[in-house]
């Protein structure tokens, strides 16, 4: 089978700047020899208890990697997959793995941080399924604490602008609105997944001289923030079991990428596919 498209569904504000983004290197790992990050407030870590529970980004991580072990199931469901999916949830799960590891709160993975991250990266380097079977076996021995990482944790960007908007952003999102049709059952999912949201705009705060209007950080900020403070409403709704807020609160997320779409790439601005309005 011939791997599809990924898709473009759900964008905060893909505001690519071609060639300005970043290339292969992650600042956000270090390891022996790592790419040098600045010590600026830009890189300071942030209080990730304010916008995500450590309970929650944990189990993101074990949904990812459980939908990851069933797309490596065999060869034909791993071509099957849309084109880019292993670098994308490597690079979330990495993502996610940092804030874990600098968190001001524990949980059961923190210890495991480091290896988590370590392996997220293997598994966005993998060129064939062997090898990303390979990954995604060492991931899960990573989350189940049989691994041992090395290196510091360093709080950074972990992707390109683009990979993050394109990528990241749609994928939580579909989740997102697959789990609000199924509250009910599936309420921890959403807040997981919401959390995982409010990462990511927290992360996109780095960003600013990589979009199409670098002098424009004060709005890019603001917009970073309205979906950050959605995104949270979104998963304290959903740890209230309030299903009508939750929705709510899935409309003003909706609406923050629309706002920022307005400002920073026009052209993108009704970007959203029918099925995820």
């Amino acid at each position: 089978m011939t791997r599809l498209p990924a898709s473009f569904g759900f964008v905060m504000a893909a505001v690519l700047s071609g060639g300005l983004l970043l290339g292969a290197s992650f600042v956000g790992w270090s390891q022996a020899a790592p790419p040098s990050t600045s010590a600026s407030d830009d890189n300071a870590v942030p209080k990730v208890s304010t916008f995500a529970s450590a309970d929650d980004l944990a189990a993101e991580v074990k949904i990812l990697v459980a939908d990851l072990k069933k797309a490596v199931a065999d060869e034909d469901e791993y071509k099957s997959q849309v084109e880019g999916r292993f670098t994308r949830d490597g690079n979330l799960v990495t993502l996610i793995a940092i804030a874990m590891g600098l968190h001001d709160q524990d949980s059961p993975l923190k210890p495991s941080a480091k290896a988590i991250a370590a392996a997220a990266r293997k598994l966005t380097q993998t060129k064939d399924y062997a090898m990303t079977k390979q990954a995604v076996e060492d991931l899960q021995a990573a989350v189940d604490g049989n691994a041992a990482g090395a290196g510091e944790l360093t709080w950074g960007k972990v992707a390109k602008l683009d990979s993050l908007m394109k990528d990241e952003v749609p994928a939580v999102n579909t989740r997102l609105k697959n789990g609000l049709r199924r509250f009910k059952k599936r309420a921890g999912e959403v807040s997981a997944n919401a959390a995982t949201m409010a990462l990511i705009a927290e992360n996109a705060t780095l960003y600013v001289a990589d979009t199409k209007k670098p002098g424009e950080g004060k709005k890019w900020t603001e917009f970073s923030a309205q979906m950050r403070a959605a995104a949270v409403d979104l998963a304290a709704k959903a740890h209230a079991g309030n299903e009508t807020g939750a929705t709510a609160a899935m409309d003003k997320l909706d609406q923050s990428c629309h706002d920022c779409h307005a400002v920073f790439n026009p052209e993108k601005k009704n970007a959203f596919t029918p099925e995820n309005k």
